[in-house]
């Protein structure tokens, strides 16, 4: 069973509500396969780094994916660093352990059509609080979690300028992005009707969550049927930027990277330049 405090733990450092489920997940799964394996109840004080070893070889030998495989050993990293940091363990198995090369590919964003689909659909059936809400993650690139953690003083509007400032994004790091016309011409709309309070996006306690943020942009993916996640409106944001010829240092601070080699991935090409790329040889 996971403990509640390592769940809280994740929690506080500002998890989103994937990587939490993720990661208690994959913790799961590693507990049930040891007590299998070695027929005792699970007890992190007595997990050695020939478990954890032994959990990775298990898993390639299933055949999973390296970036799953990875995920799992995150998991356990995270969850064995917290518990010898309260004193539950004296030293923590997961060191030492390699994770698995993994052959990283493009970030998924949108198409253009694909994102004329969303954004349609968004606006013949989005209330004005939704349309904000899609508007500053396509816009501004912002996390979900960032999005839905604003303020209403965050977010300056004025004639011809504008711009959203991020209290505390990954790493605790503040950072301010610019508004451009249409972001803000689509959150003031929601200003105009907003129903009061601190919060950019209230909800019955607080903001709105994580979560029912991803089911409002679920909503409108249906409507348009195309898939689509918060994130890939992130990398969609970056990907148009990189496109539209802007520097990677531009791109990496205004989607808050703390690396270019992250911002890199979007010069990469997608599976869609590779599908034309490709098609270009076709006889037909």
């Amino acid at each position: 069973m996971v403990p509640d405090d390592f769940i809280v733990h994740l929690k506080s450092r500002n998890c989103s509500w994937r990587t939490v489920t993720a990661y208690t997940g994959a913790l799961r799964s590693f507990i049930k396969w040891l007590e299998e394996t070695t027929g005792c109840p699970f007890d992190p004080a007595f997990v050695t780094p020939l478990d954890v070893a032994d959990y990775r070889r298990y898993m390639l030998n299933r055949n999973r994916k390296p970036a799953t495989i990875n995920l799992h050993l995150d998991a356990l990293s995270s969850f064995f660093s917290w518990a010898a940091s309260n004193g539950i363990i004296s030293s923590d198995p997961t060191e030492g352990v390699k994770r698995i090369p993994e052959q990283r590919g493009a970030p998924r964003w949108l198409t253009r059509q694909e994102l004329g689909a969303l954004m349609r659909a968004v606006q013949k059936y989005g209330i004005p609080r939704d349309r904000a809400l899609l508007a500053i993650l396509l816009h501004t690139g912002l996390r979900i979690s960032e999005a839905v953690s604003l303020h209403v003083e965050d977010v300056v509007i004025r004639e011809r300028s504008g711009w959203v400032t991020v209290r505390e994004g990954k790493g605790g790091k503040r950072r301010e992005v610019p508004l451009n016309v249409t972001a803000r011409r689509t959150i003031q709309e929601w200003l105009t009707v907003h129903p009061g309070g601190d919060w950019l996006f209230p909800g019955r306690k607080g903001h709105i969550t994580a979560r029912t943020a991803e089911k409002i942009l679920e909503k409108y993916a249906r409507l348009a049927d195309v898939e689509v996640t918060p994130h890939q409106l992130r990398h969609t944001f970056c990907k148009m930027l990189v496109d539209a010829g802007e520097s990677l240092d531009r791109v990496a601070m205004l989607a808050g990277h703390t690396s270019l080699n992250t911002t890199a991935r979007y010069t990469r090409p997608g599976a869609k330049d590779l599908e034309r790329a490709v098609e270009k040889l076709a006889w037909e």
